[in-house]
């Protein structure tokens, strides 16, 4: 018999898990004869889940100085999800009576109260997953290109919402459970509708906290980018230092309170599912509150994964867009080796763009030289407010004039040439 998995099995032997149950699955499922659209789907899911699982598998056998711990939870509950779900699928055709040449009962499988397509839904929140925590790793080591970031972008939002509508779905279940186990003439119905209202008080605390520390990164993210002073001694830089200390110190203070108040959740939690496994009559019933409990702490997981690969993204991406019109110096520039994500555009016969990866010295010695150019252009144009003829023009004109067609060069008169009468021949 095989040793069973916890999370006390170390993330490659999790991998290794859940992507031999995703295997398994798929052969099952693979090996019934009749396919409708909906156990296609479910293939198709399976097979996608494996091409995940399969890279990160040869990542942990060939490296450990990437940090992926934080799929510790998600893997087991995909690998746990995948052994169960194929139980049931063999449990259920052995109770149809017709084998696998022609189960057609695949309408009846409920897995956590769910039927087949809530099942693929629950694999493709952990296949988006663990691929946002394998992105992420890696946009830590290298670059990648602004399509490559919008894509990313997207990834994160779809995974989000995916697992903010499967919460919500376990969230109901778990009321419809604590509805039935408690009644109203229970002894110990106040202390549960008192649990309950914490828990939600919680809940919401939580969502604060969230949107704090949301809007504290936008805050310094928009801070650096604002910072392009090449003299470390600006007057500006002690006041920005004091100012983003201070956010700083306050999100590790907002860290800390999140954590005390998931922790107090999660109390709670087993508090509720405590007195409702009592009133519980069937081991059935049991299971089936464990497997929620489960996937409620596991979608909260892979919810943390994604808020904290948002976080890196926005934090090692410099997004850049210039535009200017005119005269314009404009600078697309990393000088920490971040990814560049922008557009330098300008509209003027004299504007003048650097972009790139450059050190700290040469964006200061470009900007010293590119300044002391246009200092000498406009200081000699000052000293030559004619036309092109010669004749004293409005400085409005002039400026007008050399805003839409540039500074303009005199030319030189032409001599006319003298026409005569050909000589008659003699």
């Amino acid at each position: 018999m095989a040793e069973p998995i916890g999370l006390a099995s170390g993330l490659l032997a999790l991998t290794t898990f859940a992507f031999q149950s995703s295997i398994t699955l798929y052969e099952t499922v693979n090996s019934f004869r009749s396919h409708s659209s909906r156990v296609r789907d479910l293939t198709d899911e399976l097979e996608a889940l494996s091409g995940v699982l399969g890279p990160l598998k040869d990542l942990l056998d060939s490296t450990t100085d990437v940090d992926l711990s934080a799929l510790e939870l998600p893997l087991l509950r995909c690998g746990n999800a995948c052994s169960e779900f194929e139980q049931e699928l063999i449990k259920c055709s052995s109770r149809s009576g017709n084998g696998r040449t022609s189960f057609r009962d695949w309408a009846k499988l409920r897995y956590m109260g769910d039927d087949i397509d809530g099942f693929r839904r629950l694999l493709t929140g952990y296949k988006l997953t663990i691929n946002i925590a394998l992105t992420d790793a890696n946009l830590r080591k290298s670059s990648v290109n602004a399509e490559a970031v919008e894509s990313y972008k997207a990834l994160i939002e779809t995974a989000k919402s995916d697992l903010e509508s499967h919460l919500e779905s376990i969230d109901e279940k778990l009321e419809r459970i604590f509805g039935q186990t408690v009644t109203a003439s229970d002894s110990d119905a106040l202390e549960l509708q008192r649990i309950k209202e914490e828990r939600l008080s919680t809940e919401k605390c939580l969502e604060i906290c969230a949107q704090l520390s949301s809007h504290i990164d936008q805050i310094q993210v928009s801070s650096r980018r604002s910072d392009h002073s090449p003299d470390p001694s600006d007057s500006n830089s002690f006041p920005e230092r004091v100012t983003n200390d201070g956010l700083q110190d306050c999100k590790d203070k907002l860290a800390v309170t999140i954590a005390r108040l998931e922790k107090h959740m999660h109390d709670l939690m087993d508090r509720l599912l405590v007195k409702s496994k009592a009133a519980m009559t069937s081991e059935e019933e049991t299971t089936e509150l464990k497997r929620l409990r489960e996937e409620w702490e596991t979608a909260h997981q892979c919810m943390d994964i994604c808020s904290k690969a948002d976080t890196h993204l926005k934090e090692n991406i410099s997004n850049i867009d210039n535009y200017a019109t005119g005269d314009a110096l404009q600078f697309m520039v990393s000088t920490n080796g971040k990814t560049i994500n922008g557009t330098n555009r300008g509209l003027g016969w004299r504007t003048r763009q650097v972009g790139g990866h450059l050190s700290d010295e040469s964006v200061q010695q470009l900007s010293r030289d590119m300044t002391n150019i246009n200092v000498r252009i406009i200081e000699a144009e000052s000293q030559s407010p004619h036309d092109f003829r010669g004749r004293n023009v409005d400085s409005g004109s002039m400026t007008e004039f050399r805003e839409r067609y540039g500074r303009g060069f005199t030319l030189t008169p032409k001599t006319e040439t003298v026409r005569t009468s050909p000589t008659p021949l003699q």
